[in-house]
C-alpha cells in the first residue's frame, strides 16, 4: 500500500501521521522534540527516523513511503535546511522528501493551502501569511531577546516589570505583586530579579492567568498589559496584510496557540486588529492541524504538476 507520512516537529513534541494518497489518516503517534539545534543540525534526524519506523511498523506497513514532509522547528538557512532535509532522505523513509518550518505546515493545516493569515502566541509569537498569489511570508518570531512581542513571556515579563515598578513607586498601582509572589511561592520581592534569570521561558509565560484574573478583576496595569500585547499581535498581522496584498476579499486570519484559549485575550486581539486591518478581516477556526497540513504538503510531492517536488524551504522570507 501506498502512502503518505506528515511530520510536526516542534520544541515540545513531535508527531508523526501516516495517511493513504487520499490523505486519509491510518495512525499518528507522538515523541519528543523535533526542534533542529543550530549547532548540531541533523541531531533530530536519528529521533524522527526512529519515530516513523516505529509508527509504520505499527500500521503494518513497509516503508518507504510515497512521500514524506516534515516540518520542523528551528529550520534556519537554506544550506541547514537542505543539510537536514537530505539526511532524512538518506534514511529510506520515503521516495520524496520535503523539509519545511513548522509555520508552514501550521498555515497550510489551518487554512487548508487557502490564502490568509496565521497568527501564534504561545509562549513566543510569529505570524505567518499566504497571498491570494500564493507568496508566502512570515513577521516575528525573533526570539525572546528581541522579540516574542504579545507572547506569553511576553506578557509574563511585563508584569513582573510592572510589580516591581509599582513596589518602587516608578510606576501605576496594581494587585500584581502579591498576587506573582503567591504565585512563584516567594515571600521576599528582593529575589524575583535571580528567579527570573534562571527560569525557564516558559516559566515567565505560565504567569498570564495571574495577569488575565486581575485584568478581569479591573486591575488597569493587568488590563494594560494584556491590551499591549494584543496591540502587538495585530501589528503582526497588518504588517503581512499589506506585504501580501492584493487581496480579493476580507482576509482569513486563524488564531493559533496557548494565548488563544483566553476568551478575553481573543477579543483583545480582534479588537486591535480592528484598528490597525480597516480593510477587512474574517477570523476562522483552524480547518485542520499542523500534522494534517504536513500531509497535504506530502501529497503535493506527488502530484502530476510538481516539477521539483524534492525540496527544503526554511522560514519565509524577511523584509
Amino acid at each position: 500500500m501506498e502512502y503518505l507520512i506528515g511530520v510536526d516537529g516542534g520544541g515540545t513534541r513531535t508527531t508523526v501521521a501516516l495517511a493513504d494518497l487520499e490523505r486519509r489518516e491510518i495512525l499518528r503517534r507522538e515523541g519528543t522534540a523535533g526542534i533542529v539545534d543550530p549547532r548540531n543540525p541533523t541531531a533530530s534526524v536519528d529521533m524522527l527516523h526512529s519515530l516513523i519506523r516505529r509508527t509504520v511498523a505499527e500500521a503494518g506497513l513497509s516503508a518507504p513511503a510515497a512521500a514524506l514532509c516534515a516540518g520542523l522547528a528551528g529550520v534556519g538557512d537554506p544550506a541547514e535546511c537542505e543539510t537536514v532535509r537530505k539526511a532524512l532522505a538518506d534514511t529510506g523513509a520515503a521516495d520524496h522528501v520535503r523539509l519545511v518550518c513548522d509555520g508552514e505546515i501550521a498555515l497550510e493545516g489551518a487554512l487548508r493551502g487557502e490564502p490568509g493569515i496565521l497568527l501564534i502566541a504561545g509562549t513566543g509569537s510569529i505570524a505567518y501569511g499566504r497571498g491570494a498569489d500564493g507568496r508566502m511570508e512570515r513577521c516575528g518570531g525573533w526570539g525572546m531577546m528581541v522579540g516574542d512581542e504579545g507572547s506569553g513571556y511576553a506578557i509574563g515579563r511585563a508584569a513582573l516589570v510592572a510589580a516591581l515598578r509599582a513596589a518602587d513607586g516608578r510606576g501605576a498601582g496594581t494587585r500584581l505583586l502579591p498576587g506573582l509572589l503567591e504565585q512563584l511561592r516567594i515571600t521576599d520581592l528582593h529575589t524575583i530579579p535571580s528567579w527570573a534569570g534562571r527560569v525557564a521561558k516558559a516559566e515567565i509565560a505560565a504567569l498570564v492567568p495571574e495577569v488575565v484574573r486581575l485584568a478581569g478583576e479591573a486591575d488597569t496595569v493587568a488590563l494594560g498589559i494584556l491590551r499591549d500585547a494584543a496591540s502587538d499581535l495585530a501589528l503582526h498581522a497588518a504588517a503581512l496584510v499589506g506585504r501580501l496584498q492584493p487581496w480579493l476579499a476580507a482576509t482569513p486570519v486563524v488564531f493559533f496557540g496557548g494565548m488563544f484559549r483566553t476568551p478575553m485575550f481573543v477579543q483583545l486581539v480582534t479588537a486591535a486588529m480592528t484598528q490597525t486591518m480597516p480593510s477587512g478581516f474574517e477570523v476562522r477556526a483552524p480547518a485542520e492541524d499542523a500534522v494534517t497540513g504536513a500531509l497535504r504538503i506530502a501529497s503535493d510531492l506527488i502530484a502530476p504538476q510538481t516539477l521539483h517536488p524534492d525540496t527544503c524551504l526554511p522560514h519565509p522570507p524577511l523584509r
